[in-house]
């Protein structure tokens, strides 16, 4: 059942009341009933009120008190019309009082629902929002004050507000600005930022907007202080500060030269490797313009060839392009002062990805250049001597052989036997001179890997051997090599054929393994002891044969092998059967298309 409108209720209260009074006067004066009974008609003016609420008490007590006193002032004779207009009077004061009532308590709830609506708005608002009581107490704050400092509403209101929300060390100072404040010695604060804590005592930094709140009467009450947490934004600003400090000075001591320039190409920032390149120059200072560079340098390439404008690092930078290990030679007009520098560069964008400006390093490589042309130099001394030294050695090797050719077919016995072990040791020199020149060209500039017939490579080797029982399955395929991979096989099947018997049997096997092709010289010699094989691809490291020469060939077939990009190992040819013959085996990497620049060779041998 929906309780009654409070006006009804009001109304039906003040009938009650009013009835209350006519039947106590009418039981008491008219019909002569005692006074102590007559009074319990008082109990319906007391119900009335309780059900009416707070004001109806008082307003029951209030009427009560005036018919006890109508009471005593009664006079003794039968009711007269006085009586009775006492008790309507009570009536209509019962109902004027009622009306009154209930007047203020709409008033009061119409209050109540303008500071509801009030609180609600404030609440909406994304700063802290506070009234501070003239006695410094919290009059009011809003959600957002409440999240901000930590606490609930009902553990701030009618607090201090300095107590709670300033840190100590501030208190003094704003409790005393407050105070001109209220006093209406200012109406602003003096600073637009405070420090506030929080109930976890973490501090948090607010821009602070303070006005004083006056009555209607113009008298200051409080002040509304409105403030804005920036903490965040402070700590990113401050950690952003020290990552520009660290990374300036970082850049500052590179040993590189850096210089920062705009899209139109002027410096904007050069660091201090930047500048003391400029002093190699005789500057005392770095250029400020870009206009400027055209007319106090000259670049050119490194082989001398002149680099226009449009060509120098900082206009291809500024183009688009991203260069690196450019290496250009800058000389000062005017003067004998040229250095070499690197050079990289790139363009920075920004987050949307347009780009806002340019970096250019740039590294002194003067001395490092001047030391490899020495180099170079030294190396094209050594290799003239060297190529003058083994055509010298070869034509002396070719005199020896061929008097000892035509000494060897007169010769008998033990003289016969003499010129065999010169024309031995004179193939040996020749050897020598081989690899020396094969090492030579290792290390010379390493050119492109392409496509090679490994079939026709090694029919090539197996034609230098026709009197060696060789055998070969004979499996085309094209591998990545150069020119020097007949070398490889030239020092595997020499070395089978010189270390193994007059009958020895040597076997060259290809096999597909995943990508690669796995290649096995085999042979029925002597084998390798176990203690000797894992030094047996070190340079100048020597079998334990007297045949053995200078240990450079099987250091030759590692380089290659490994400049190929594959593996080398040796192995028994029969596992664990050391003296049944050796085994070496290793990987090429297969060519991507399979066309031979090589012709193979039809002429095989059946395989062992």
């Amino acid at each position: 059942m929906a309780p009654l409108p409070e006006t009804i209720r009001t109304f039906i209260v003040g009938i009650l009341i009013g009835i209350s009074i006519v039947l106590t006067y009418y039981f008491h004066a008219v019909l002569s009933v005692g006074a102590v009974f007559s009074h319990f008609f008082y109990i319906p003016i007391i119900l009335a009120a309780l059900w009416w609420g707070r004001r109806g008490i008082s307003v029951a007590f209030f009427l009560g008190g005036l018919v006890l006193i109508s009471h005593f002032l009664l006079r003794t004779d039968v009711g007269t019309v006085n009586d009775y207009g006492r008790a309507v009077m009570f009536v209509v004061v019962a109902i004027v009082i009622a009306w009154l009532s209930e007047r203020l308590k709409r008033q009061q709830k119409d209050t109540e629902r303008e500071r509801d609506r009030a609180q609600g708005y404030l609440d909406v608002a994304a700063v802290l929002l506070v009234v501070i009581n003239a006695d410094q107490t919290i009059g009011l704050v809003n959600r957002r004050g409440c999240e901000l400092l930590g606490y609930r509403e009902d553990e701030l209101v009618g607090k201090n507000w300095f107590d709670v929300a300033i840190p100590e060390r501030n208190r003094e100072d704003a409790r005393q600005v407050f105070a001109r404040m209220i006093s209406g010695a200012a109406t602003t604060s003096p600073t637009d930022e405070i420090v506030i804590v929080t109930k976890d005592g973490d501090e948090r930094t607010l821009i602070w907007k303070e006005a004083v709140l006056r009555d209607a009467g113009g008298r200051i009450t409080g002040v509304l202080g409105s403030g804005k947490d920036i903490t965040e934004r402070i700590r990113a600003q401050e950690a952003l500060q020290n990552r520009e400090a660290q990374l300036r000075t970082i850049v500052e001591n590179l040993n590189e030269g850096l210089g920062v320039f705009d899209l139109d190409g002027h410096p904007l920032q050069w660091n201090r490797a930047a500048r003391e390149s400029f002093g190699l120059f005789g500057f005392e200072s770095a250029p400020g313009n870009v206009s400027e560079f055209d007319s106090l340098f000259v670049f050119t390439t490194t082989d001398g060839t002149v680099l226009p404008v449009e060509e120098w690092p900082l206009s291809r930078v500024l183009r688009g392009e991203q260069i690196r290990d450019v290496e250009v030679r800058t000389r000062r007009i005017g003067t004998d002062r040229q250095r070499v520098f690197n050079y990289g560069g790139t363009l920075v964008r920004g987050a949307g990805g347009s780009p806002f400006m340019a970096v250019v390093t740039f590294t002194d490589i003067t001395d490092r250049k001047e030391a490899e042309e020495a180099l170079l130099a030294a190396n094209e001394v050594a290799n003239l001597y060297l190529d003058i030294m083994v055509h010298d050695i070869n034509n002396a090797n070719a005199i020896a052989l061929g008097y000892s050719e035509i000494l060897a077919e007169d010769l008998e016995g033990t003289n016969r036997e003499m010129i065999q072990k010169v024309r031995s040791a004179v193939s040996q020199s020749i050897e020598i001179i081989q690899n020396v020149s094969t090492i030579r060209r290792l290390r010379s500039l390493t050119p492109p890997l392409r496509p090679v017939d490994l079939d026709a490579v090694i029919r090539a080797e197996i034609r230098q051997h026709r009197e060696t029982d060789i055998r070969y399955d004979g499996r085309p395929v094209t591998v990545l090599a150069d020119d020097l991979l007949p070398e490889v096989f030239t020092n595997l099947v020499g070395n089978s054929i010189k270390f193994g018997d007059p009958d020895v049997t040597v076997a060259i096997r290809v096999e597909d393994q995943d990508g690669e092709v796995l290649v096995s010289v085999e042979d029925t010699g002597p084998g390798i002891p176990d203690d000797v094989k894992p030094a047996l691809f070190s340079r100048f490291r020597k079998g334990k044969s007297s045949k053995s020469g200078k240990g450079l060939g099987l250091y030759i077939v590692r380089m290659l092998v490994t400049r190929y990009g594959g593996s080398i190992r040796v192995e028994d040819r029969v596992p664990g059967a050391t003296e049944e013959g050796a085994a070496f085996r290793f990987t090429l990497k297969k060519a991507a298309r399979e066309e031979p620049e090589t012709p193979a060779i039809p002429e095989a041998r059946p395989p062992m």
